[in-house]
């Protein structure tokens, strides 16, 4: 077999296969809390694979709580231990802040969507985002969560709720708990402005529980009695496990195909010239 059409399989085969894996799911960025060793404070974990930010969100405010909190002058966000839930024995984020009794940033006099945790990073050259985390309250945080996302976390009013209301379970308590996996599938949802986006980030913060006060309060996340209650302040925080950020790669764009059709064109002229060669060395 002629060397450069054998080449031009070669290079053609090559192509195709990376064209194949390319179409495979893989994590862009992820925070694994479970990897990084205890630290106190620790306010932007870095993350574990990829790159992008973590922080904290509402835990540095000044709010004067009536029976406890306020004053909150600096965060102390950390990664802990947690003992009572089903990922096992492991480290975890934990969202908090440092004040006055108790000792807490969460308040609930904080505007809806202003407590939590921010996540960014760049899907550049990924289609099909998907999000994923793990997480949990203590007994007295705070019981509902919304997702949000923004295709420039540079722009503070571009912040756009995504999937329903999320309930939380509580975990490291007493009678023990567990932390849910919950997960917002953007190419499913056909948002596909997220895709691409060097910008791209996710919030996951507090909201009003729909069921007190009209929508205008937050819940404890123990129910009492079977039903919501206003969230007291009492030191509660949310805790998570681990937060990924998957993507498909993009597909090869046109010109690469073009190379591909030509190497393959390649190696059907030289085929071609050989065997004209050898019907004239035979004439």
């Amino acid at each position: 077999m002629n060397r450069i059409n054998l080449s031009a399989r070669m290079g053609l085969a090559a192509v195709t296969l990376a064209v194949c894996a390319s179409v495979q799911a893989a994590a862009i960025t992820e925070w694994n809390f479970g990897t990084l060793a205890v630290t106190a404070p620790d306010n932007t974990p870095a993350p574990t694979t990829g790159l992008g930010s973590a922080t904290s969100l509402g835990m540095t405010n000044t709010y004067i709580e009536t029976g406890g909190g306020g004053n909150v002058s600096t965060t102390y966000d950390d990664i802990t231990k947690d003992t009572d839930s089903t990922i096992g024995n492991q480290d975890v984020w934990r969202i908090r802040g440092a004040g006055s009794t108790p000792g807490n940033g969460w308040s609930i006099n904080a505007p809806e969507y202003t407590q939590g945790a921010q996540f960014s990073n760049s899907t550049a050259g990924y289609s099909n985002v998907l999000l994923s985390f793990n997480w949990a309250s203590t007994a007295q945080g705070i019981m509902n969560m919304q997702v949000q996302y923004n295709t420039n976390v540079n722009n503070a009013n571009g912040w756009t709720n995504v999937g329903s209301l999320l309930t939380a379970t509580v975990a490291n308590s007493s009678a023990g708990g567990t932390f849910q996996t919950d997960t917002i599938n953007f190419g499913a949802l056909g948002i596909t402005s997220v895709n691409n986006d060097a910008n791209f980030g996710v919030r996951l913060v507090s909201a009003y529980n729909p069921n007190l006060a009209g929508g205008t309060e937050y819940a404890a996340a123990t129910l009492v009695g079977g039903q919501p209650v206003q969230y007291n302040n009492n030191s509660g925080n949310w805790r998570f496990a681990d937060v990924q950020i998957d993507g498909t790669p993009v597909p090869l764009p046109s010109a690469a195909w073009l190379l591909v059709s030509g190497l393959g064109g390649v190696g059907l002229m030289t085929r071609r010239r050989r065997a004209g060669s050898v019907a004239l060395a035979n004439g």
